[in-house]
Protein backbone atom coordinates (compact mmCIF):
# COMPACT_ATOMS: atom_id res chain seq x y z
CA UNK A 1 0.00 0.00 0.00
CA UNK A 2 1.00 3.41 -0.53
CA UNK A 3 3.28 5.06 2.20
CA UNK A 4 1.06 7.91 2.08
CA UNK A 5 -1.52 6.34 2.29
CA UNK A 6 -0.71 4.46 5.05
CA UNK A 7 0.43 7.52 6.66
CA UNK A 8 -3.11 9.06 6.48
CA UNK A 9 -4.89 5.82 7.98
CA UNK A 10 -2.77 6.02 11.04
CA UNK A 11 -3.20 9.44 11.88
CA UNK A 12 -7.40 8.50 11.07
CA UNK A 13 -6.61 5.89 13.87
CA UNK A 14 -7.52 3.22 11.49
CA UNK A 15 -7.09 -0.66 12.93
CA UNK A 16 -7.64 -4.28 11.70
CA UNK A 17 -9.52 -3.00 8.69
CA UNK A 18 -11.97 -0.96 11.32
CA UNK A 19 -12.47 3.29 12.07
CA UNK A 20 -14.28 4.66 14.44
CA UNK A 21 -17.57 5.60 12.78
CA UNK A 22 -16.59 9.62 12.73
CA UNK A 23 -12.56 8.80 11.29
CA UNK A 24 -14.27 6.73 8.72
CA UNK A 25 -16.29 10.14 7.65
CA UNK A 26 -13.44 11.92 7.54
CA UNK A 27 -11.39 9.20 5.22
CA UNK A 28 -14.19 9.06 2.80
CA UNK A 29 -14.03 13.18 2.68
CA UNK A 30 -10.03 12.84 2.18
CA UNK A 31 -10.42 10.40 -0.31
CA UNK A 32 -12.68 11.87 -2.45
CA UNK A 33 -10.93 15.27 -2.64
CA UNK A 34 -8.21 13.58 -3.06
CA UNK A 35 -9.70 12.40 -6.63
CA UNK A 36 -11.26 15.63 -7.23
CA UNK A 37 -7.31 17.15 -7.23
CA UNK A 38 -6.27 14.33 -8.93
CA UNK A 39 -8.76 15.21 -11.87
CA UNK A 40 -7.86 19.31 -11.30
CA UNK A 41 -4.34 18.14 -12.00
CA UNK A 42 -5.32 15.58 -14.52
CA UNK A 43 -7.16 17.89 -16.23
CA UNK A 44 -4.73 20.88 -16.19
CA UNK A 45 -2.02 18.45 -17.53
CA UNK A 46 -4.32 17.94 -20.18
CA UNK A 47 -4.90 20.84 -21.24
CA UNK A 48 -1.36 21.65 -21.09
CA UNK A 49 -0.35 19.25 -23.41
CA UNK A 50 -2.91 20.16 -25.58
CA UNK A 51 -2.02 23.73 -25.31
CA UNK A 52 1.72 22.34 -26.26
CA UNK A 53 1.19 20.17 -28.90
CA UNK A 54 -0.73 23.30 -30.46
CA UNK A 55 1.89 25.33 -29.81
CA UNK A 56 4.20 22.64 -30.85
CA UNK A 57 3.02 22.16 -34.30
CA UNK A 58 2.21 26.09 -35.03
CA UNK A 59 6.18 26.37 -34.45
CA UNK A 60 7.12 23.11 -36.44
CA UNK A 61 5.00 24.94 -39.17
CA UNK A 62 6.88 27.66 -38.81
CA UNK A 63 10.02 26.14 -39.15
CA UNK A 64 8.68 24.44 -42.18
CA UNK A 65 8.00 27.25 -44.09
CA UNK A 66 11.35 28.72 -43.10
CA UNK A 67 12.93 25.94 -43.67
CA UNK A 68 11.77 25.78 -47.30
CA UNK A 69 12.34 29.51 -47.89
CA UNK A 70 15.79 29.60 -46.73
CA UNK A 71 16.46 26.60 -48.52
CA UNK A 72 15.01 28.34 -51.80
CA UNK A 73 17.32 31.45 -51.06
CA UNK A 74 20.15 29.03 -51.14
CA UNK A 75 19.33 27.59 -54.48
CA UNK A 76 18.82 30.38 -55.82
CA UNK A 77 22.07 31.88 -54.45
CA UNK A 78 24.30 28.63 -55.26
CA UNK A 79 22.32 28.92 -59.11
CA UNK A 80 23.54 32.63 -59.38
CA UNK A 81 27.07 32.13 -58.43
CA UNK A 82 27.05 28.75 -60.56
CA UNK A 83 25.61 30.59 -63.85
CA UNK A 84 27.15 34.36 -63.30
CA UNK A 85 30.58 35.47 -63.55
CA UNK A 86 31.54 36.39 -60.20
CA UNK A 87 33.43 39.47 -61.66
CA UNK A 88 30.87 41.33 -63.54
CA UNK A 89 28.02 39.36 -63.05
CA UNK A 90 26.83 38.47 -66.81
CA UNK A 91 26.77 34.99 -67.61
CA UNK A 92 29.83 32.83 -67.30
CA UNK A 93 30.95 30.51 -70.06
CA UNK A 94 28.80 27.29 -68.44
CA UNK A 95 25.82 29.27 -68.18
CA UNK A 96 26.66 30.66 -71.89
CA UNK A 97 27.18 27.52 -73.39
CA UNK A 98 23.87 26.37 -71.95
CA UNK A 99 22.23 29.50 -73.62
CA UNK A 100 23.84 28.79 -76.91
CA UNK A 101 21.90 25.22 -77.55
CA UNK A 102 18.75 26.87 -76.41
CA UNK A 103 19.33 29.97 -79.26
CA UNK A 104 20.35 26.76 -81.77
CA UNK A 105 17.28 24.66 -80.95
CA UNK A 106 14.96 27.75 -81.15
CA UNK A 107 17.14 29.03 -84.54
CA UNK A 108 16.43 25.47 -85.95
CA UNK A 109 12.91 25.46 -85.16
CA UNK A 110 11.89 28.96 -86.34
CA UNK A 111 14.68 29.16 -88.98
CA UNK A 112 16.16 31.94 -88.08
CA UNK A 113 19.49 33.06 -87.94
CA UNK A 114 22.09 34.76 -85.48
CA UNK A 115 25.78 35.74 -84.61
CA UNK A 116 28.24 34.69 -82.51
CA UNK A 117 30.85 37.75 -81.74
CA UNK A 118 34.01 36.83 -80.25
CA UNK A 119 35.84 40.06 -78.77
CA UNK A 120 39.08 40.19 -77.15
CA UNK A 121 40.21 43.36 -75.39
CA UNK A 122 42.82 45.04 -77.35
CA UNK A 123 46.27 45.58 -75.25
CA UNK A 124 44.66 44.18 -72.40
CA UNK A 125 47.71 43.11 -70.42
CA UNK A 126 49.68 46.83 -71.09
CA UNK A 127 46.93 47.79 -68.76
CA UNK A 128 47.16 44.95 -65.78
CA UNK A 129 50.63 45.39 -65.86
CA UNK A 130 50.86 49.23 -66.40
CA UNK A 131 47.84 50.04 -63.62
CA UNK A 132 47.49 46.76 -61.98
CA UNK A 133 44.68 43.91 -61.87
CA UNK A 134 42.73 45.73 -60.00
CA UNK A 135 42.60 48.29 -62.41
CA UNK A 136 41.98 45.88 -64.85
CA UNK A 137 39.06 43.97 -63.44
CA UNK A 138 37.67 47.79 -63.42
CA UNK A 139 37.92 47.72 -67.02
CA UNK A 140 36.09 44.77 -67.16
CA UNK A 141 33.40 45.74 -65.20
CA UNK A 142 33.17 49.11 -67.10
CA UNK A 143 32.88 47.11 -70.53
CA UNK A 144 29.89 45.15 -69.01
CA UNK A 145 27.98 48.42 -67.91
CA UNK A 146 28.51 50.27 -71.13
CA UNK A 147 27.57 47.25 -73.26
CA UNK A 148 24.74 45.72 -71.63
CA UNK A 149 22.45 48.82 -72.04
CA UNK A 150 23.26 48.87 -75.48
CA UNK A 151 22.27 45.83 -76.87
CA UNK A 152 18.57 44.40 -77.33
CA UNK A 153 17.45 42.36 -74.75
CA UNK A 154 16.67 39.03 -76.71
CA UNK A 155 20.55 39.17 -76.89
CA UNK A 156 23.31 37.44 -74.77
CA UNK A 157 26.73 39.04 -73.48
CA UNK A 158 29.16 36.96 -71.78
CA UNK A 159 32.36 36.43 -70.06
CA UNK A 160 34.37 33.12 -71.27
CA UNK A 161 36.75 34.34 -68.78
CA UNK A 162 40.30 37.01 -68.67
CA UNK A 163 39.61 39.45 -71.38
CA UNK A 164 36.99 37.10 -73.66
CA UNK A 165 33.57 38.50 -74.31
CA UNK A 166 31.11 36.86 -76.17
CA UNK A 167 27.73 38.82 -77.48
CA UNK A 168 25.37 36.48 -79.22
CA UNK A 169 22.75 38.61 -81.43
CA UNK A 170 19.59 36.89 -81.76
CA UNK A 171 17.27 36.76 -84.99
CA UNK A 172 19.51 38.79 -87.69
CA UNK A 173 18.91 39.28 -90.90
CA UNK A 174 21.33 39.79 -93.92
CA UNK A 175 20.62 43.35 -94.11
CA UNK A 176 20.42 44.49 -90.47
CA UNK A 177 23.78 42.58 -89.53
CA UNK A 178 25.86 45.01 -90.57
CA UNK A 179 24.66 47.93 -88.61
CA UNK A 180 24.51 46.06 -85.38
CA UNK A 181 28.19 44.86 -85.44
CA UNK A 182 29.58 48.23 -86.10
CA UNK A 183 27.28 49.46 -82.95
CA UNK A 184 28.47 46.96 -80.88
CA UNK A 185 32.48 47.39 -81.75
CA UNK A 186 31.57 51.16 -81.63
CA UNK A 187 31.07 51.28 -78.09
CA UNK A 188 34.82 50.27 -77.77
CA UNK A 189 36.21 53.18 -79.60
CA UNK A 190 35.02 55.14 -77.62
CA UNK A 191 38.22 55.96 -74.62
CA UNK A 192 37.34 54.07 -70.27
CA UNK A 193 38.04 56.37 -67.80
CA UNK A 194 38.90 53.74 -65.02
CA UNK A 195 39.94 55.29 -61.28
CA UNK A 196 41.02 58.46 -63.18
CA UNK A 197 43.15 56.62 -66.56
CA UNK A 198 41.95 57.46 -69.57
CA UNK A 199 42.51 53.72 -71.04
CA UNK A 200 42.12 53.87 -75.10
CA UNK A 201 41.10 49.87 -75.02
CA UNK A 202 39.76 48.59 -78.50
CA UNK A 203 38.36 45.23 -79.09
CA UNK A 204 39.22 42.20 -81.94
CA UNK A 205 36.21 41.26 -83.09
CA UNK A 206 35.45 37.56 -84.73
CA UNK A 207 31.99 36.67 -86.09
CA UNK A 208 30.42 33.36 -87.13
CA UNK A 209 27.03 33.36 -88.59
CA UNK A 210 24.29 30.39 -87.72
CA UNK A 211 24.00 28.02 -89.88
CA UNK A 212 25.95 29.91 -92.69
CA UNK A 213 28.93 29.01 -91.15
CA UNK A 214 28.02 25.92 -88.68
CA UNK A 215 25.82 24.55 -87.34
CA UNK A 216 26.58 23.41 -83.85
CA UNK A 217 27.79 25.55 -80.82
CA UNK A 218 31.49 24.22 -80.67
CA UNK A 219 32.08 25.13 -84.33
CA UNK A 220 30.29 28.96 -83.76
CA UNK A 221 32.91 29.31 -80.82
CA UNK A 222 35.83 27.69 -82.91
CA UNK A 223 35.43 29.66 -86.14
CA UNK A 224 34.36 32.88 -84.68
CA UNK A 225 37.44 32.52 -82.17
CA UNK A 226 39.98 32.14 -85.19
CA UNK A 227 38.00 35.07 -87.16
CA UNK A 228 39.17 36.91 -84.02
CA UNK A 229 42.39 36.10 -84.16
CA UNK A 230 42.45 37.23 -87.78
CA UNK A 231 41.23 41.00 -86.59
CA UNK A 232 44.29 40.64 -84.46
CA UNK A 233 47.22 39.91 -86.93
CA UNK A 234 45.56 42.44 -89.20
CA UNK A 235 45.98 45.19 -86.64
CA UNK A 236 43.38 45.02 -84.21
CA UNK A 237 40.22 47.28 -83.37
CA UNK A 238 38.46 45.75 -86.23
CA UNK A 239 35.97 42.88 -87.29
CA UNK A 240 36.65 40.08 -89.35
CA UNK A 241 33.76 37.58 -90.44
CA UNK A 242 34.33 33.58 -90.73
CA UNK A 243 33.13 33.88 -94.00
CA UNK A 244 35.76 35.95 -95.80
CA UNK A 245 38.70 33.78 -94.28
CA UNK A 246 37.26 31.34 -96.57
CA UNK A 247 36.97 33.35 -99.77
Amino acid sequence: MHKILLKQLKKLEYENGVFSPNNLKLFINLVNKTYIEADDDRSFLEHTLEVSSQEMTQLYDELKVKSHTELAKSERMYKELALKDSLTGILNRFAFQEELLKIISNSRRTGSKFAVLFLDLDHFKEVNDLYGHATGDKLLQEVVKRVLPNIRIEDIFARLGGDEFVLILTNIKKETIQELVEKAIHLFRMPWIVDKHRLDVTTSMGISIFPDDADSGEKLISRADRAMYKSKELGRNQVVYYDCLCS
